[in-house]
This record gives structure tokens, sequence and C-alpha cells, in this order.
């Protein structure tokens, strides 16, 4: 494990990386290739934009109360990615978008694996978001976190992300522990006929897409599949192959009724480890992904709306390896996983000054896995009710108060409330107070790890990697926060602040226990475990901050600061000793993020978004990563005609390259390492009416 220079002292660090963010950002080249083109360019067509376009309400929102909320009037704060951000940012996966989010780290253990997580704190699997896509979660129940790589969506079927900055589990319940990332795909009715896709670049990158959308009679449906290769990091063996197909389908039966379906399925092979490791071999793993997504919704009156909905998740990853050691043994990190979750929504509109969405769900999860979980097969069972109200006391103040309920099987019942006021000083300036608890369910894995070493000529068990011995408590955060959100309307401009803290409990602690004992007489009586222990404080400020000065062009700006304090429990010795981590190396001091794009008269579109991270240590099997800055370009044009249309862009990322990303111990034997190298690439998507 890397550790910081002695000379490297926090106050001094952070007036080093300010100075080093703010002048690389600004650097000529980057004003050259962006800032100048947008701000002349602005000024050139200023006179053309629509008087209205400066007025326009502040976007509307679904995903902190699940009532269709103007930013103004949310208990959170929400930074929402639309599709010319998606277009402009040149990012070719879900979480690279998600940089762009204030107090966001986004880590790729592997080429395609990602890691998404807020205020650190993070591991390769970052279980503390909630994901969902169209209402349903895609939360992994064994080892948590998200498979990005095989959700069957690509990003050219999304037309918004909601990302709900902060605890939200009033609304969508345990798990929605550091936010809620909603994503929401476009309806089929929007993309009437034929896209083809493909992209070829560097590192073996290739991806082919085909999507068809079409209507019978009432039905509005969409057919999507795609192919993707992608070699990884040039530093290590991990190439990953993903074939994916799904259909999503909306059908309007008559002015009250309409019904929902989505289908996909997903999976491919993935190369992991590292070459000559004992514990993480190089091997080739399989992993599969497919779902089910029903849904029926009536409007009940012009006031009152009822919503239903049933999902089935289920993943597998096939994967074990051997090693020839004296005597040969075996060991695996495989699984199947399943999730079915049906839930019933009711929202009422009682009058102009009081809303309240409610309702109750269910949900049963399993777990599978003879490397990973032993003869155990873990389940759980989950009852769950909520309620959001929205209640205007005066013509400019809002009280947003929530809760959800949850019984869990062998687990303790948690209520998870909020309670905020909003505040508007004027149309275009509000002032948000709010306090909100949530909890962080253990994952099957954390509560039932049994992973074992066996021998590989009759599969004896010889010794442990992971087990759990605790019976687990669910984390808890208690976070206080002040929100400013303001507008601009003669400048295009919108800005959230968000002063926060946050108070977690009852960590979830990843730990090396070197008194478990193993099931054979070989055993070195050491193994990695879970356990309840640790606590801290993080203090911070973030900016969110989008300007638009003309139809053409748009800017956004993300920002994080956070101050943190507070340790949890790393390594218990043989004789009884406690080894902590001091929890200020695994967040970032600060994040920046910056996209801008414009459009040019004859069509020809440049953007470029940088981002930077402090330095910070990923969790467990991750390292310490020094500062971590990336640069990506990209310039495109459209050509459109009477029924077609033609889209050519080329995307150029990590400019300036050769960062570490999760992995950076090259002392280890054999090293593990990731860097980051410069990728191009040539996009073309032609569409067909």
């Amino acid at each position: 494990m890397n550790c910081k220079s002695i000379e490297d002292s926090p106050g001094k660090l952070f007036r080093k990386r300010a100075h080093i963010v703010y002048f690389r950002i600004f650097r000529t080249k980057l004003l050259q290739a962006l800032g100048v083109s947008v701000l002349m360019g602005s000024a050139s067509v200023l006179s053309q934009v629509p008087e209205d376009y400066y007025f326009d309400e502040l976007p509307v929102v679904l995903s902190v109360t699940r009532l269709k909320q103007p930013l103004a009037d949310t208990p959170a704060s929400v930074t929402l990615i639309d599709k010319d951000m998606i277009r402009a940012s040149g990012a070719l996966n879900i979480p690279d978008l998600l940089r762009m989010v204030p107090g966001f780290q986004v880590a790729f253990p592997t080429g395609k694996r990602a890691s998404v997580t807020a205020h650190g704190r993070g591991d390769q699997y970052a279980r503390d978001m909630q994901v969902t896509i169209d209402g349903r979660s895609i939360y992994d129940p064994v080892f948590g976190g998200v498979s990005w790589q095989d959700i069957a969506l690509d990003i050219e079927d999304i037309q918004r992300i909601e990302v709900v900055r902060g605890p939200n589990a009033a609304s969508f319940g345990s798990n929605s522990f550091a936010g809620v990332i909603n994503i929401f795909t476009e309806h089929p009715a929007q993309q009437q006929g034929v896209e083809l896709k493909t992209r070829f670049g560097t590192g073996q990158n290739r991806e082919n897409y085909g999507r068809y959308a079409g209507s019978v009679g009432k039905l509005d449906f969409r057919i999507a599949g795609s192919r993707l290769e992608d070699d990884g990091f040039n530093t290590r063996t991990d190439s990953a192959t993903t074939n994916s197909i799904s259909f999503r389908g909306d059908y309007q039966a008559d002015n009250r009724d309409s019904l929902f379906i989505a289908l996909g399925y997903g999976g491919g092979s993935r190369e992991e480890g590292f070459p000559g490791s004992l514990d993480q071999p190089s091997r080739n793993a399989y992993h599969i992904n497919h779902y089910q997504h029903l849904g029926w919704s009536r409007q009940l009156s012009p006031e009152q709306e009822l919503r239903i909905q049933f999902y089935h998740n289920y993943q597998k990853k096939d994967d074990h390896f051997g090693a020839d050691l004296p005597p040969a043994v075996v060991a695996g990190y495989g699984f199947d996983s399943h999730r079915y979750d049906a839930e019933l929504e009711y929202t009422n509109h009682f009058n102009e000054n009081f809303r309240l969405a409610t309702g109750f769900g269910g949900r049963y999860e399993n777990g599978e896995g003879v490397w990973t979980l032993g003869e155990n097969t873990p389940s759980r069972r989950q009852l769950r009710l909520f309620a959001n109200a929205e209640w205007k006391i005066q013509p400019d103040t809002i009280v947003n108060a929530g809760a959800m309920y949850e019984a869990f099987e062998g687990k303790r019942g948690l209520l998870s409330p909020r309670l905020a006021i909003n505040h508007h000083l004027n149309p275009n300036n509000t002032v948000r107070f709010a306090v909100s608890r949530a909890y962080r369910m253990p994952t099957l894995w954390e509560d039932n790890s049994n992973l074992i070493i066996y021998l590989a000529a009759d599969m004896t068990p010889l010794d442990y990697l992971f087990h759990t011995l605790d019976d687990l408590e669910p984390e808890e955060i208690t976070v206080h926060e002040i929100g400013y959100l303001g507008k601009l309307p003669n400048l295009g401009l919108t800005f959230d602040v968000r002063l926060f803290k946050e108070r977690i409990v009852d960590i979830i602690a990843n730990i090396d226990n070197e008194n478990i004992t193993g099931p054979s007489i070989f055993s070195d009586d050491r193994a990695q475990s879970y356990v309840n222990n640790g606590e801290v404080k993080i203090y911070g400020l973030e900016l969110d901050l989008s300007l638009k000065p003309t139809p053409n062009s748009l800017l956004h700006i993300g920002h994080s600061l956070a101050n943190v304090r507070g340790q949890q429990l790393r390594r218990i010795k043989s004789n009884g000793d406690l080894r902590f981590l001091d929890m200020q190396e695994s967040v970032p001091e600060q994040t920046f993020s910056l996209l801008g794009s414009y459009r040019f008269e004859n069509g020809i579109e440049i953007s470029s978004a940088y981002y930077y991270v402090d330095p910070m240590e990923w969790l467990y099997d991750g390292d310490y990563v020094p500062v971590r800055t990336r640069w990506d370009f990209r310039i495109g044009k459209r050509f459109r005609q009477e029924k077609s249309e033609i889209d050519l862009e080329f995307i150029f990322q990590d400019i300036d390259g050769d960062d570490y990303d999760f992995y950076n111990d090259p002392d280890k034997v054999p090293p593990q390492v990731n860097v980051s190298d410069k990728r191009f690439f040539l996009q073309a998507r032609v569409n067909f009416q």
C-alpha cells in the first residue's frame, strides 16, 4: 500500500492541488479549443434567441419525492444530466457520465468494470448507491453495487439521468445511502425508425449497435441490440466482450390506462486478475444478466394516479480458478442472484397546497455460490411502506416530509425519515434546510461470505479467504444540509450550492482477521471478514452550475470540497491488537468537472470535458491513487436529409493520460497497476425515419 509523503500536509496539498486544478482547467489549449469558441459564438447569435428562452421554468424532476417537482421545490440537491450533456461529454458509458456529478468518484478495477461512489469510501463494488432504470433497481443483492457493463442499455437510449446527491431512503429505501441515480430511457414514440451505430478506436475498442422503434396500433416499441469489445488497460490483461439485447413496449390502452414492459439480456466474457497472483490469478469469467419489468398506471382522476410495477433481475457470474501450488488448489468468486420486487404507488394532488405520494412494496432476493457462499443459499425478504408529502404552508414556503419503513427477514426494521423546508426568496432564488436519515443493509455476501480454497484433487476445504462471523447491523447515516438554488434567466444560468454534514456509524468494515481458524490444518489462520466498526464525519460543500447562454451552447461545472474525520477497524491481529484505518485517506478533499459545448452555424459541434479528483485510497483490494485528471475532446457534425440523418464524431479521451486508476501497487508480486492511456475513436450513426 502506498502512503502520502510526509511533506504533503493536508493544508499544503489542498493549496497545491487547488492551484493545479484552476491553472490546468483554464490553460490556453482548453480555452482555445472550447471556451473562446463558446463565448464568441454565443455573442454572434444572441440576438437570434427567442425571448422566452431565458424565462423557461426550472426542470421538473421525479427522483426525490416521487412527485413531479421543479428543482426549486425538491428537498435535496439534484444533478440533471440531459441529452445535450450526454452528447457533449463524449462519454461512451454511463459511469463516465457520472464524473460530472459533484462529489462523485469513478474508477475502473478492470477496463470495463466500473465502480461509482460519492464522497469516497468506495471499493470495487461501491455498495452505497441506489441505481434505477425506469423505476427498476439494478443494485446487486449479493455483492452490492452495479454491474454496469451488463445492464443491456446503450447510452443512445437514455433520455436523462437524475442524480440525487445525498441520502434518499425516504423515497427509495435502504441502499439509497449516499445518493440515487435514476436513469430514464427514451419513449419509443420519440425514436421511430432505424438507427445503426458503429465505433472503433484504440485499445481494440469496437461497438456495433442497432435499434428499431415503431408502432402497432396503440403500442409503441423499441428493440435494440449491441456488441462491445475492449482490450482494457495496457498494463494488464483485462479484455471484455459484451453482447446485449433489449425490448421496451408502451401500450396506451385508453386515456386512463397505460402499460409498460421491458425485457433485456446482457453478458459476455471478461478477463480478470493478474498473472502470477495467488488469490487473483489471470482467468476468464463469464457474466449473464437478464431482467423482466412490467408496469401499469391508471389516471383515477386529474388529481389522482395509481401505479403498479413488478420486476425480476437475474445475475450470474461464472468465475473460478486454480493454482498449481504444492498441493494444487482451486477457488472462485462466482455466484447467482435473483431479485423479485413488486410495488404499488398512489399519488394525490389534494389541493394547490398539498400533495402526497404513498405506497407499499415487497421484495425477495437470494444468492447462491458454492465458491463464495459455501453450501448456504442465503435469502432475504422485505416489506416496505412509504409516504412523501409536499405542503405549501405559505406561497413562498414549502415543507417536504417523508419516511419509509422497511421490515426485513432476520433483521431489525428500519425507519428512514426526511424533513426539509424550502423558502423562495423570490422566483429565482431558493434556500433549503433539510435533515434525513438512511441505512445501508449489508449485502448477502457481507452477511454470509464463506470463500474457501479447496484441494483440487478431492475438493477438501483448506483455508478461508473470506469468512463472516458476526450478525451484521446496517450502516446508518444522518445528514444535515443547507442548500441554495439560484437562477439568472438573462444569462441562462442555474446554480446549486449544498453545504452538508454527514455522520456515518456502524460502518460495515472489511477487515483482516488473523484469528479466523481455517477448516484445515494447512490454514495460515488469516482471512478477511466483515464487522460493524467505525464512525466517520464528513463536512462538505458542493457546487453544481449550468450555463446555457444560447440554444447552441452549454457549460456545466461541478465542484466539491470535503473534510473528513473518523476511522474504522482494518485488522485484528493474532495477539488481539487492533489496527484502524484513517478515513481521511479514502475521501478526496476536492473533485472538479468542467464540460463545455458549442454548435456552429454550419452544424459542426465541438465540446470538451475536464475532470479532477484529489488523491484517495480505494478500500480493501484497491490502492492509494495520486491526483487523477482526465481531459476529453469531441468534434462532430450531423448531416440531415428529409427522412434520414448521419452523425459523425471524433472522440479523444484522456488526452493528458497516464494516471493510475484503482490499482497502484507496482511493488506487489506480481505488480497490480491500472494506468489510463490516451484513446481515440471514430463513431458514426445513421438514422432512417
